[in-house]
């Protein structure tokens, strides 16, 4: 099992200073968490109502910093703690410089990043960008196909119906080339498991349902093996949040359900400190509490 560390709104305990994270990522790689990881919204618009899955937690104003540059000062920061994005919005970079980015980042951690992708659900976020909300999905995959040629080869080119050009070379390429991971937070299908399996890696539920994720992966493992691949995919996901009798969030009871979702499919499971700590003091401390479920 791999433990993924959710920073997600920790800076706020620290009147917002995002450097806090350096500190908390460090205490997650002394503490042996496998990864730490970032979200992303690029602009926010006043639909939250919009939201798919359920309340949305922050108002529209509330602070997003670009993850693949947050990420960079925590790799600059930490040695050996893997960086994820959960989820990065990948239609709203251009390919080419997303490719850049990512594998500069690879370079300056020596190897370290772990890119989950999705689509987002805002349109206002396509429109800021100048792109089609309606034809996301399209943009979304062409954009990862050019990632991986250009992580693997060059020059390279490509005849895509968004994107077209010759001979270009991308360079520096990443350390990790074209096994760096790709872990995707999309609605599993056939279809987008038949796509995961041709240039991915796994999965990133976003229901903590264990039959969604039991039957998610199953789909998902059938692909991989249809695509000719001898691995497995790679599921990542949170564990459902446990109350206690007064109705607040439990680290412990949440805790008590890792072998639940384990059997249900999961093997790196994510876990957001946020739900559970009253301030900065408590960090650490929820931090030991779940990494010894390692041991």
């Amino acid at each position: 099992m791999k433990l993924v560390l959710g920073l997600f709104g920790l800076e706020n305990f620290y009147g917002g200073d995002i450097s806090s994270l350096i500190e908390i990522s460090q205490m997650g790689e002394e503490l042996g968490f496998d990864s730490v990881s970032v979200t992303d919204h690029v602009v926010m618009g006043k639909n939250l109502h919009k939201y798919p899955f359920g309340k949305f937690p922050l108002p529209s104003e509330a602070p997003w910093y670009e993850p693949l540059s947050l990420l960079t000062m925590i790799a600059s920061n930490t040695k050996n703690i893997k960086l994820a994005t959960a989820v990065l919005i990948a239609p709203l970079r251009n390919p080419a410089l997303l490719a850049k980015t990512a594998a500069t980042l690879d370079s300056i951690s020596k190897g370290r990043l772990e890119l989950g992708v999705g689509l987002g659900w805002q349109k206002e976020e396509y429109d800021t960008a100048g792109l089609s909300f309606e034809n996301r999905a399209e943009v979304f995959w062409e954009t990862l196909d050019i990632c991986k040629l250009l992580w693997e080869d060059s020059p390279i080119s490509f005849n895509g119906k968004y994107f077209n050009f010759d001979d270009i070379w991308c360079h520096p390429q990443p350390p990790q080339g074209k096994d760096l991971p790709l872990l995707f937070g999309l609605k599993m299908t056939p279809e987008n498991a038949s796509r995961i399996a041709r240039v991915g890696h796994g999965w990133i539920p976003i229901k903590t349902s264990r039959d969604f994720i039991s039957e998610g992966k199953q789909i998902l493992s059938e692909a991989f093996i249809n695509a000719g691949r001898k691995d497995q995919p790679r599921i990542r996901g949170q564990l459902p949040t446990c109350v206690d009798e007064d109705g607040l969030p439990n680290i412990q009871l949440t805790l008590n359900e890792i072998e639940k979702s384990m059997a249900a499919g999961l093997d790196e499971v994510e876990v957001f400190p946020i739900n559970f700590v009253q301030g900065p003091e408590d960090i650490y401390k929820v931090l030991k509490l779940i990494s010894e479920v390692k041991k």
